[in-house]
């Protein structure tokens, strides 16, 4: 190992060894010089961190290349996608070091052969702002995520089991760490070699098609596969454009939806691909329907009372009663639009 880090461009500079990333490099002297040099395989481990507190690349990098205690990992990952390299993949980071009481015994083996387990580690920090790492990974960082770990995986050879949290080492001191990083999709996106295809649907690449034959594209189909999908969950029609995506919420303006059994799909500039709120609003518009429902009934009933009116008696004005007419039924749709889509969403299951 240690080929895929060691690049320099023509004037000497070190170069990433993860295409796209970024170099933000620490001093070298900072790191376990040559410490990974020879090792691949089942010698090598994969820890997962998450910053706690850090809000981006640029603090974790200036934290790492500055701080006291010289600590890092090798790579991080911010919210929108971005990678950093800080470590040179043949230099040891200084992000795991030593077993704590409880650690997982995965670890014992490590330890007595290398004793720093920073000897034998490839550390990824995750950019997450809150200080108990309960920040919901957006779906740019976990994609970047996941592409480099199998990067690592496939370049180095390392066992899908080989990849730990740090809380795995440290589960006293860093129980928290890498807090709520979703683990178990991360494992199976990598047994199933780089994506998650649900059972009895099919992915060309580029459309992803349900067993219904209704097709998930671009971003959504990204962010299905990539989240251990319910293969159950099938979409109920194509993605579509809408003025207002969540009635609960206004606030989210409009965007892109996709409708499922089980969830719906958005997306925004502003926030990219995300998991909508099913529940809240569907209690919503089930209020809406409570209000307009019993409106749409009186409205039904005076029209069908002036059609027997006009039916039945001579001498009314045919202006004034169009006008009277038309201004019921122009309420009388307002109010049948808010009860279909009441009863649309009321009637799929929430996941």
């Amino acid at each position: 190992m240690g080929a895929a880090g060691d690049t320099e461009n023509e004037s000497g500079a070190q170069m990433v060894a993860y295409p796209g990333a970024q170099a933000l490099y620490v001093d070298e002297q900072r790191t376990f010089i040559d410490a990974l040099v020879g090792l691949s395989g089942d010698q090598l481990s994969i820890v997962i961190h998450k910053t706690g507190g850090t809000p981006n690349l640029a603090a974790l990098a200036s934290f790492f290349q500055t701080g006291a205690a010289e600590a890092s990992t090798h790579f991080g990952v911010d919210l929108d996608g971005s990678i950093g390299q800080f470590v040179l993949l043949k230099d040891g980071a200084g992000g795991n070091c030593c077993l704590e009481v409880g650690h997982d015994t995965y670890w014992d083996s490590f330890s007595a052969k290398y004793g720093n387990l920073n000897r034998c580690t490839i550390s990824i920090e995750h950019i997450d702002p809150s200080l108990t790492n309960s920040t919901t990974p957006p779906q740019a960082q976990l994609s970047a995520s996941f592409a480099l770990v199998k990067w690592l995986v496939d370049t180095y050879h390392i066992p899908i089991s080989h990849i730990k949290t740090h809380a795995s080492i440290d589960p006293v001191s860093r129980a928290r760490c890498p807090g709520n990083y979703p683990m178990d999709e991360l494992l199976t996106f990598l047994q199933n070699g780089g994506s998650m295809v649900p059972a009895n649907w099919h992915d060309d690449g580029t459309t992803l098609t349900a067993p219904n034959g209704v097709a998930v594209r671009l971003g959504f189909r990204d962010y299905v596969l990539s989240h251990n999908w319910d293969a159950g969950n099938i979409p109920l029609a194509p993605e579509q454009g809408v003025s207002l995506l969540e009635a609960s919420n206004p606030s989210l303006g409009g965007g892109s939806q996709q409708v499922f059994r089980m969830s719906m799909l958005a997306y925004t500039q502003a926030r990219g691909v995300f998991l909508e709120w099913c529940g809240v609003e569907l209690a919503f518009v089930r209020g809406q329907l409570a209000t307009y429902y019993p409106q749409v009934k009186t409205l039904q009933a005076e029209v069908d009372s002036l059609k027997q009116q006009l039916a039945q008696q001579t001498g009314l004005d045919p202006a004034k009663v169009a006008t009277f007419q038309q201004s019921i039924e122009i309420s009388l749709k307002q109010a049948a639009q808010a009860v279909a889509q009441a009863e649309t969403l009321a009637a799929q299951p929430i996941s």
